[in-house]
């Protein structure tokens, strides 16, 4: 009986800047270094309270705030900052609930829903005060629309992050089309993308993101940010025993392939969603309604800033590679982490 084959230990990176070139470069905010630190000061408030001196280092040298300089390169001082918050906020949050058990994550989920919903609730909680705050400076200046989408949107996030510890408590992996429905959820890009409408001083009417081309270049380009994420965390993900809610792991679970076929076949569902996106901003654009053919065509070129600014800026950080992030930014090999090395604890 032949031996079973040893499991590899490397896998290559797809070049996905080479798809999202289509998207043109805008650069660097040039607002970021003057609106950063004062995100920085302002979570830092949260962080010292449920964070350890090693992971608050950890996040300094992840540079969120430097994903929302990719990502909105357009956004005037106080778009910058609410998506600065935001991605901070995203980052405190993502990293408590992964130490919480399900029911402590869903209580945490209840306190976010009322803060948002309830404008005199104070539970005298860290995230009550947390969100409270942005809701205040944020949510409460932006048009309605955006702002009761970002409220629904933002308790959708937390509600299934909920549900996140519970399948990871489970050990339960879903199939594809379970995780993609999942995941656009969790991923709280849809949060993220209400900030794009904010900082561009758009208030898309409801009838615009209830329209299937809008839908789906909105889609394409949300799946498009969580599949390279997913891609780029997935060693350091497994490695703190999280790969369960990945999709890489899905993929591979679903199709019975090796980790390289898996990594190909989601480089090649890019290309795809590259495509999607194009073709819903080139119907968008030959509508004569300017709502459409001005405001939504925007929004959808925002959205392709995400896209391309959300890859520049994971190799740009340590969050996902540590300090080989230039390395494997060059050679794309990326080595297959042991189990919880260099699991850094939420209180170290």
């Amino acid at each position: 009986m032949a031996s079973k084959s040893p499991s590899p230990r490397t896998f290559y990176l797809p070049r996905l800047e080479d798809t999202f070139s289509v998207f043109p470069d805008n650069g660097l905010n040039p607002n970021f270094a003057a609106v950063r630190p004062e995100s920085r000061a302002w979570i830092n408030q949260y962080t010292k309270l449920v964070c350890g001196p090693k992971m608050c280092a950890f996040m300094d040298n992840c540079n969120f705030e430097l994903s929302n300089a990719y990502c909105y390169p357009y956004a005037e001082k106080p778009g910058l900052r609410a998506s600065m918050d935001l991605a901070n906020i995203l980052w405190l949050y993502d990293e408590f609930t992964d130490t919480e058990s399900g029911a402590e994550a869903q209580r945490a989920a209840i306190i976010v829903h009322r803060t948002l919903r309830e404008p005199d609730f104070d539970d005298g909680s860290w995230i009550c005060h947390m969100m409270r705050d942005f809701r205040i400076h944020h949510v409460n200046k932006a048009g309605p629309n955006v702002a009761r989408r970002f409220i629904d949107n933002f308790c959708s996030y937390v509600e299934v992050v909920g549900t996140e510890a519970i399948l990871r408590e489970r050990k339960q992996v879903l199939d594809i089309p379970g995780y993609v429905k999942f995941r656009r959820e969790t991923s709280a890009v849809r949060a993220c993308f209400d900030l794009v409408e904010y900082s561009l001083g758009i208030d898309l009417p409801q009838h615009v993101h209830d329209d299937p081309v809008f839908i789906s270049g909105y889609n394409a380009a949300m799946d498009l940010v969580f599949w390279a994420n997913d891609l780029f965390s997935y060693n350091m993900e497994q490695a703190k025993g999280h790969g369960g809610a990945n999709v890489v792991t899905v993929i591979m679970k679903s199709k019975g392939m090796d980790i390289q076929s898996t990594v190909n076949f989601l480089a090649g569902y890019c290309e795809a969603l590259t495509a999607q996106l194009l073709e819903s901003r080139r119907i968008l654009a030959s509508r004569p309604d300017p709502v459409f053919n001005k405001d939504a065509v925007r929004v959808i070129d925002a959205f392709g800033d995400w896209v391309r600014g959300n890859d520049q800026w994971s190799f740009a950080t340590e969050r996902y590679f540590g300090k080989d992030n230039e390395t494997i930014k060059k050679t794309r090999i990326v080595e297959i982490k042991e189990p919880f090395m260099d699991s850094l604890a939420l209180n170290e």
